[in-house]
């Protein structure tokens, strides 16, 4: 397995940041629904790892859409269901995309709306440009969190779509994304 996508299957680098993102936000998703039922002397630690977890969903977002400018995915594995199942498969990636972005941009305005600085990896932060407003922040909270969870379903759909082919249609999407030699 290269590092490049072939027409056969995904890269080293293409799975690497698939998978990465994958474990981000399945752990910042445990974190922000579970925050509330840590002890509280863990609070900030875990609010820390939760933004830090969304910041870096971000970046890996942002470095997989270069890498995929650069470097074309492999064509999807067409199937008995087509063209629907092309559609299906197109859209979801791009709501995937754009949930993988609008999560932590509403989790960024939800720390500026709670009149906060957002921490960047503990390196340095960026001050609110707002005074704080509970009642804006609230809102944002609710919507961070329903974004979260769509995210989270659509992304279980995902994981059940590539199993589908694996086990009923029998073809080789799902392990053209899997890690190290499973994928080949």
């Amino acid at each position: 397995m290269g590092m490049r996508n072939d027409a056969v299957g995904y890269g080293s680098v293409s799975r690497l940041l698939h998978w990465t993102a994958a474990a981000c936000v399945v752990a910042a998703w445990l974190l922000g629904t579970f925050i509330d039922d840590l002890p509280k002397a863990w609070g900030s630690a875990a609010l820390f790892a939760h933004m830090t977890l969304g910041l870096s969903v971000t970046a890996l977002l942002l470095c997989r859409l270069g890498w995929r400018a650069a470097n074309a995915p492999p064509p999807f594995v067409t199937t008995a269901f087509e063209p629907w199942a092309g559609y299906a498969a197109r859209t979801g990636h791009i709501v995937l995309y754009l949930l993988l972005l609008a999560v932590p941009v509403a989790g960024i305005v939800l720390q500026f709306a709670r009149g906060q600085a957002l921490p960047l990896f503990g390196i340095f932060q960026i001050a609110s440009p707002w005074v704080r407003d509970q009642a804006f922040a609230r809102s944002v909270k609710g919507v961070h969190g329903l974004l979260a969870d769509i995210l989270l379903i659509l992304a279980a759909g995902h994981a059940a779509a590539a199993l589908v082919h694996h086990y009923v249609l029998r073809d080789v999407t799902l392990r053209r994304m899997l890690p190290g030699s499973l994928g080949r």
